[in-house]
């Protein structure tokens, strides 16, 4: 992956800086509500589901052994000689309470499947947060300086001089063609042993123009800086 970013605009770091700080908030602020959720889901299901399907449970035997004794004190009460009495509403009501029995015993059973379950998944989750918020004060912490480093550094460069206009246009060779005039390092009219470009004349009442330095750039010189590309 490259590590050079063409960076138009230094206030977009200081934008993007602002933004991991926002979100860091906001999701450290949502792993907290996560956290208590968990917890509440967790009180939930050990405790108040828990007790609740037990309570019914023992209440649904009481009601089975009471149909149980209605039952029987109603055969011997309406028993007739030999004759078996037909108790049609204690019998109803024996088969009610023997399904209200059945489903809370199922309903104890479910809570505690589901109690282990949840306790797996809570455990899973807690690891997973635990994770997320250490790279929250972590990573992004790190991540807010390099970017604040990052934008003092170039506030820093854009205030650094850039190179004249006529020092970035000289990219010829030692010996080029300027404007009518030819650059010779050997020309004898030269004070000094400099370099300069001899005028041309186009005509009697013409101005000799200014030659150009025909030295080429040194080889360690300093790139032409557009302070366009690195700042408003």
């Amino acid at each position: 992956m490259s590590r050079f970013a063409r960076v138009t605009s230094i206030d977009v770091l200081e934008t993007l800086a602002a933004a991991v700080q926002k979100f860091r908030a906001e999701a450290a602020s949502a792993m907290d509500d996560l956290d208590i959720e968990m917890r509440r889901g967790l009180e939930w299901i050990h405790h108040d589901r828990k007790e609740y399907w037990a309570h019914e449970l023992r209440r649904s035997e009481e009601s089975v052994t009471q149909a149980r004794i209605a039952l029987q004190q109603a055969r011997v009460a309406r028993r007739v000689a030999d004759h078996e009495p037909a108790c049609v509403d204690e019998k109803r009501a024996l088969e009610r309470a023997k399904c209200r029995q059945e489903t809370a015993r199922r309903k104890v059973e479910a809570v505690r499947h589901w109690t282990h379950a949840v306790d797996h998944a809570v455990d899973e989750c807690q690891r997973n947060r635990i994770q997320f918020l250490a790279w929250l004060q972590d990573d992004l912490v790190k991540a807010v300086a390099a970017l604040s480093r990052m934008s003092t550094s170039l506030e820093s460069y854009i205030q650094l001089e850039a190179p004249t206009a006529d020092a970035a246009r000289v990219l010829g060779p030692e010996t080029s063609s300027a404007q009518g005039g030819e650059v010779s390092p050997k020309d004898p009219r030269s004070s000094g042993g400099s370099r300069t470009a001899a005028p041309a004349l186009e005509g009697p009442n013409e101005v000799p123009r200014p030659a150009q330095a025909a030295d080429p750039p040194p080889a360690n010189a300093e790139p032409t800086i557009d302070r366009k590309e690195i700042g408003p």
